[in-house]
């Protein structure tokens, strides 16, 4: 789409990025009511209605054609193999990749993919094509798009973060090496990882800025919604904690396993690993990880380099937004 507004709901906040003619020219950041969102499911459609139609009416959003990132919660992302074949039949297989996930009628979903590679063998194998596929609930989208189109948007595009990663990939300088994507957020620490500009997998931690609210919301005497507010401005030193640096090296540690794992199961050695989330912005942390992990940690520049806008955007916070944005 020319011009299009990514959105990136998250159980803290909405992250929203304003893309014209393929530049990312505006990026906010909006927190939400507590409870609004939980473990990336919304529990009021109603309420979050009403929350975009203010996004909406304080931001002058230019545009109203919506892009929006699928939680993974809500949907099924995965990679593997199926028949080469006209669209029509590779359609009509693809639900076949995820009989271990989906064990319902599979015509309650949606399923679409991305052809990577089309592999031809020296053998009598018939040839494949390598997808990178996704599938979610139609009521799931159809309570979107009604969101969405009651908020005064028009919701073209819902992919999930996989994807979503994928679109900044593509605008990177080098497309030739292994790269990391560190999502540091605020139910899970994710770490996606590319050989190039194709999605290799996934490695989630199941726990991430939550756990060093519910500490600092323990020592202040405050509850998690506002512990969360400590944390992002390092209030009374917050953030150097002596809980908060046990958290910060159990993080460390289960990164260092994933990119360990990675690398014994025949992936190449990562060069560098893009960091964003809000977790990228808690100094403390940052220097954790950059004391245990053998790869150095870099920020969300790369992707935006050709970008011409004036104002200050947080890319780390709205890169998942702008990658959806940019679909």
């Amino acid at each position: 789409m020319k011009n299009c507004i990514g959105f990136d709901i998250g159980n803290h906040a909405v992250h929203i990025a304003v893309q014209k003619k393929g530049s990312i020219v505006r990026g906010y950041t909006v927190r939400v009511a507590a409870d609004l969102v939980k473990n990336g499911t919304i529990v009021s459609y109603e309420a979050m209605t009403d929350a975009l139609k203010e996004i909406r009416r304080t931001q002058k959003l230019p545009t109203r054609n919506a892009a929006l990132i699928l939680p993974a919660p809500l949907c099924y992302c995965r990679r593997f193999f199926v028949a080469a074949n006209t669209r029509e039949q590779l359609m009509f297989n693809l639900p076949y990749g995820f009989r271990d996930f989906i064990t319902d009628d599979k015509s309650h979903y949606f399923f679409d993919c991305a052809v990577l590679n089309a592999v031809r063998y020296e053998d009598e194998r018939p040839p494949e094509f390598d997808v990178l596929a996704a599938a979610t609930r139609k009521e799931v989208v159809a309570d979107y798009v009604s969101m969405f189109k009651k908020a005064g948007f028009k919701l073209k595009t819902i992919i999930p973060e996989e994807f979503s990663y994928v679109n900044l990939l593509k605008r990177a300088k080098d497309t030739s090496h292994h790269h990391g994507i560190l999502d540091i957020g605020h139910n899970a620490v994710k770490l996606f990882l590319y050989d190039g500009t194709l999605f290799e997998g996934v490695r989630v931690i199941d726990y991430g800025c939550n756990a060093l609210d519910e500490v600092i919301s323990e020592h202040f005497g405050v509850d998690t919604y506002m512990a969360a507010t400590y944390r992002e401005n390092n209030n009374n030193g917050a953030n150097d904690l002596d809980a908060c640096r046990t958290i910060y090296g159990a993080m460390a540690l289960e990164v260092l396993k994933a990119i360990n794992f990675y690398r014994f199961n025949g992936g190449s050695d990562l060069e560098h690993l893009h960091c964003c989330g809000g977790g990228a912005h808690n100094e403390a942390l940052m220097n954790t990880l950059r004391g245990t992990l053998p790869i150095q940690l870099t920020d969300m520049s790369e992707f935006f380099e050709g970008n011409s806008s004036k104002e200050s955007i947080d890319y780390p916070l709205i890169a998942c937004a702008a990658g959806v944005a940019l679909q």
